[in-house]
């Protein structure tokens, strides 16, 4: 009888447990998170356009661009991204889990990828890496990427057509790899010159978990519009893997005019948006 009564004894507090993470009171740390934000950054979150500060829990598949300032991202992985100014860069997977492997794309501008015990998968129009065991800086501006092992032997292959990749191939500590489109990748033991004086300074230094206040506060993003088609326009251009999700994604803003006539002027004919602008009618045939 002992037993039963200290099973049956659970069940209240069960039940509270229940009703306390279905009421929102209790919730988990999120996958990622920025950290720290030098101001608050543009944060499209599925159609719709977010600004994010310091402490904004970070969403898989939001496109996160920096203004003027830099920004960091931490992931439960322990992975770091730190990310420049002027820079255009998408969250896929997070990297859920001790050694979950996260995957970005990046469409423009300079990020620095220290990882922890996961993998780090970066994706450019030019070139595509694989983060691990150290740190990589990546730059991406159209027509070339550009990557510098900053500790660790890393990996890079050359994007040989949209969503897909030669061989990986190995960048040794501290070496240097360049990207061109439709070019073999260009290897050197050291990193060119003018990229490392273009390199943001603070990525010079190992990256380090951004300083917590005592009782950290989640800040959420705070939602400012619906995405114009300016906003993503780039986006929806680029050759990077993500774009084959884009149609489904920002379909719904096509019910705003202006939006939709931008759109059709830009990409109405011979891209993915052609059979959704002007789909075939099929008549039914004659007898």
């Amino acid at each position: 009888m002992a037993k039963h009564s200290s099973i049956y004894s659970l069940v209240p507090a069960l039940a509270a447990l229940a009703m306390l993470l279905s009421s929102g009171a209790a919730w988990a740390a999120p996958s990622a998170r920025l950290a720290l934000a030098e101001q608050p950054l543009r944060v499209i979150r599925a159609a719709d356009v977010y600004q994010a500060a310091s402490g904004t829990p970070l969403e898989q598949d939001d496109i996160v661009e920096t203004g003027a300032g830099g920004a960091q991202i931490e992931l439960d992985s322990g992975t770091i991204v730190a990310i420049g100014p002027q820079t255009r860069l998408y969250l896929g997977a997070l990297g859920a889990g001790p050694k979950g492997s996260a995957e970005l794309a990046l469409l423009q501008g300079w990020i620095k990828v220290q990882t922890g015990a996961g993998r780090a998968l970066i994706a450019g129009e030019a070139l595509q890496a694989s983060v691990g065991g150290g740190a990589a800086v990546v730059f991406s501006r159209p027509g070339r990427d550009a990557l510098f092992a900053d500790a660790g032997e890393q990996l890079a292959a050359p994007v040989t057509g949209p969503g897909k990749a030669g061989p990986m191939q190995k960048v040794a500590s501290e070496s240097y790899v360049q990207a061109d489109a439709g070019k073999p990748l260009l290897m050197l033991p050291r990193a060119d010159p003018q990229f490392l004086r273009d390199m943001p300074p603070p990525f010079r230094d190992r990256l380090a978990p951004a300083p917590q206040p005592a009782k950290p506060v989640k800040v959420a993003a705070q939602r400012q519009r619906a995405a114009d088609f300016a906003d993503v326009e780039g986006w929806l251009r680029c050759n990077l893997a993500v774009r084959r999700h884009f149609v489904a994604r920002f379909r719904a803003r096509l019910q705003d005019p202006r939006f939709r006539q931008q759109l059709d002027q830009a990409l109405g004919h011979g891209s993915e948006w052609q059979a959704v602008l002007h789909p075939v009618v099929k008549h039914p045939s004659t007898p």
